[in-house]
C-alpha cells in the first residue's frame, strides 16, 4: 500500500506485474453541471474490448438516473490499448463515426472522450496510489490515479474529476469472483474535493473482513498519510443505500455523506449498490466546490457489524 507511478507498459494487456496479468482498466467521473446536479460516468476497458458503459444523470430534487440513449450510442465492442512512451491510449476499434471512445492515460494528465456525449479532461491531482492483498489461492494488486477535470456532458459544461482505475488478478479471478465480492469487500470510497480556497484533497478508504482495509490521503500540503488500521461506522437509509459512513485512522475521522442526488440505480442483479456523495475531515469548516465520492456498499448482510443507525 502507497503512492506509486504509472509506468506505460504495465497499462497494456500483455505484461504481469507481480506475476498478475492485467484484469481491466476502470474510468469514471463525477461531475457538476452549471446547475449544481450531479452527473456520473464509467466505462470498463479489458484487453481487447469494452462492453461496460454507463452515464447517469440527475435533475432537481431526484436521485441519479440511467441516460437510456447512452446505451445506443456509447460503443460495446472491440478495443486497442496503445503505448506511446509513458502516454497510453485506450480506444475504440472499428467504431461508426460518433459512437467511438478514447481515454488518454498520461504522466501528468488525462482525456476522455466517448461517443460524442462526454469530452472531458484535465491535470492529475497527485501520485497515484497503490495496494496489494492475497488470499490463499491468489492476490490483487490494484493502483488508482486521479485528475482534476472539465469538459462537457450531454452538451453541458460539467467541472469535477476522472479517476482510472487498474486491476491485477490471476486469471481465473475477478473482483466479483474473488474473496472482495464474496464477502471481504464491505465498502470502498475513492475521494477528491477541491474546496472553495482552491486546495484539492484526494484519498481512497477501504473496510473490509480478514483485515482488509486501508486508508490512504494525500492532504491540502501534498503529504502522505496511510495505514492499514481503519475503523468503520455506517447510518443506513431504509433504501439499502448507505446514508454515511466514518472512516477512523492515525489521529484522523473522514465521514462520507450520500449527495442529495447520489443513490445511483444498480448495474445488475447482486447485492452491490455504488452511491455517491462527498467526504471530508471532520471537523474541517472548508466548503467543498467539486467533489468526487463514488462507494461500493454491500447489502448481503457483510455490512451488518459496522452499521450503527438504520433507517
Amino acid at each position: 500500500m502507497g503512492e506509486c507511478a504509472f509506468a506505460g507498459e504495465l497499462l497494456l494487456p500483455t505484461p504481469a506485474y507481480l506475476g498478475l496479468p492485467k484484469s481491466g482498466s476502470y474510468v469514471y467521473g463525477s461531475f457538476r453541471d452549471a446547475d449544481g446536479n450531479l452527473l456520473r460516468a464509467l466505462r470498463g476497458i479489458g484487453a481487447d474490448s469494452s462492453t461496460i458503459r454507463f452515464l447517469f444523470t440527475s435533475e432537481p430534487g431526484a436521485q441519479l438516473t440511467r441516460h437510456d440513449g447512452a446505451d445506443r450510442v456509447l460503443w460495446s465492442g472491440a478495443s486497442v490499448i496503445a503505448r506511446s512512451g509513458d502516454a497510453v491510449s485506450f480506444a475504440s476499434e472499428g467504431a461508426d463515426a460518433g459512437r467511438g471512445f478514447e481515454f488518454r492515460h498520461e504522466a501528468d494528465a488525462c482525456s476522455w472522450r466517448d461517443g460524442g456525449l462526454l469530452d472531458v479532461s484535465g491535470p492529475a491531482i497527485g501520485p497515484g496510489v497503490q495496494w496489494c492483498n492475497t488470499w490463499d489461492s491468489g492476490t490483487c494488486y490494484a493502483v488508482t490515479g486521479k485528475y482534476r477535470a472539465r469538459g462537457t456532458f450531454l452538451g453541458r459544461h460539467v467541472e469535477g474529476f476522472v479517476g482510472h482505475e487498474i486491476h491485477y488478478f490471476p486469471s481465473d479471478a475477478t473482483w466479483r469472483t474473488s474473496p472482495y465480492g464474496e464477502g471481504r469487500e464491505i465498502c470502498w470510497q475513492q475521494v477528491a474535493n477541491e474546496y472553495e480556497d482552491g486546495s484539492i484533497v484526494q484519498a481512497t478508504f477501504a473496510y473490509g473482513a480478514d483485515g482488509w482495509g486501508f486508508a490512504m490521503v494525500h492532504d491540502e500540503d501534498g503529504r502522505f498519510h496511510s495505514t492499514t488500521d481503519v475503523r468503520a461506522e455506517a447510518t443506513v437509509r431504509a433504501s439499502g443505500y448507505p446514508e454515511r459512513i466514518t472512516y477512523r485512522f492515525l489521529d484522523q475521522s473522514w465521514t462520507w455523506r450520500i449527495d442529495a442526488q447520489g443513490e445511483r440505480p444498480r448495474l445488475g442483479p447482486g447485492p452491490m449498490l455504488g452511491a455517491d456523495g462527498t467526504c471530508t475531515r471532520d471537523g474541517d469548516p472548508r466548503a467543498v466546490r467539486y467533489a468526487m465520492g463514488n462507494s461500493d456498499w454491500w447489502t448481503d448482510g457483510r455490512a451488518d457489524g459496522i452499521v450503527v443507525t438504520r433507517g
